[in-house]
């Protein structure tokens, strides 16, 4: 929980470096080539247009989770402001093409990732399986999400975003000036940003574990690939993440917007759980057989 923690390090080679959030960033960016790699050997679809997919996935989720975080966390005032006075293209530049700066909703980055991800798809597949790639794409490409936000999240207990309710029996107190110090002196809760904060659920680090538990899963439930339905990898991850996330948001007391009795995520959780839902039943109701190992066609 040291926006420096890697500064130690920087200082031995002798070099700039970069905060922990953004050096923890770049680890899951380096990992996705050899996850998605693996998944394709079992998932069967080209892999060439897999990785140009992806790609183009990490931009748009980028911009996805940038937006998300202008419009839903309560920021659309102070970005207009920055528009104002840096002008748009500068604000482009420097801040949505950056995630490692932080002020990022990993939910937006998920969503518009995957929609990007689906479009690109629809016009790089033809003939008639184009639909079953479209949703092995999405397959593969969830391997790769939640590997990024098991690791990632870790930024952010570092960083001290994304912080949880005070507890005296489940908190860990974050330093003073960290993001976490700020954030409760802005809610009133702290005398000063520059004193420790106090005893607050590491939220962070609740995400990290049920993020790597579904990835884990994903691994697990790899080898059997030729045996489940296509979309199978997508449904239960984006399922499982919806619970969690629903689940953790009651934990968390950090500004991220909201309606009603509800945050932004949890709306977005319940949404997307109530589709997958709804995708599943039709799915089930339908006289077409489920296609088995993403081979062939229907």
């Amino acid at each position: 929980m040291n926006p420096q923690f890697f500064q130690p390090l920087w200082d031995l080679l002798g070099i700039r470096g970069w905060s922990s959030y953004a050096t923890i960033e770049w680890i899951p960016f380096i990992l996705a080539t050899p996850i998605t790699y693996l998944a394709t050997r079992y998932i069967k679809i080209d892999l060439k247009k897999t990785y140009i997919i992806q790609v183009w996935m990490f931009y748009v989720g980028i911009l996805g989770s940038k937006l998300f975080h202008i419009l839903f966390d309560e920021k659309l005032d102070e970005y207009v402001s920055l528009v104002r006075t840096m002008g748009f293209t500068t604000l482009l530049t420097q801040e949505f093409l950056y995630p490692w700066k932080g002020g990022q909703v990993f939910y937006g980055g998920i969503l518009t990732g995957l929609a990007g991800g689906t479009l690109l798809a629809y016009f790089l597949y033809r003939g008639p399986d184009r639909r079953l790639n479209i949703i092995r794409t999405n397959d593969v490409a969830v391997f790769t999400v939640y590997m990024m936000s098991s690791i990632g999240r870790v930024g952010c207990y570092l960083q001290g975003c994304c912080y949880g309710a005070i507890s005296e029996t489940f908190g860990v107190v974050f330093p003073a000036r960290s993001a976490a110090a700020y954030g409760v002196f802005r809610q009133g809760l702290s005398e000063s940003a520059f004193i420790p904060t106090p005893p607050l659920i590491p939220t962070q680090l609740i995400e990290t574990c049920t993020s790597g538990s579904i990835f884990l899963f994903l691994l697990f439930r790899l080898r059997k690939a030729d045996q489940l339905w296509t979309g199978y990898f997508a449904w239960h991850a984006l399922m499982f993440h919806a619970i969690a996330r629903f689940c953790i948001e009651f934990l968390r007391i950090d500004r991220r917007g909201g309606f009603w009795m509800f945050s932004t995520s949890q709306w977005i959780a319940i949404t997307v759980a109530t589709i997958l839902i709804i995708i599943r039943i039709r799915m089930l109701r339908s006289n077409r057989p489920l296609v088995k190992g993403g081979v062939q066609g229907v």
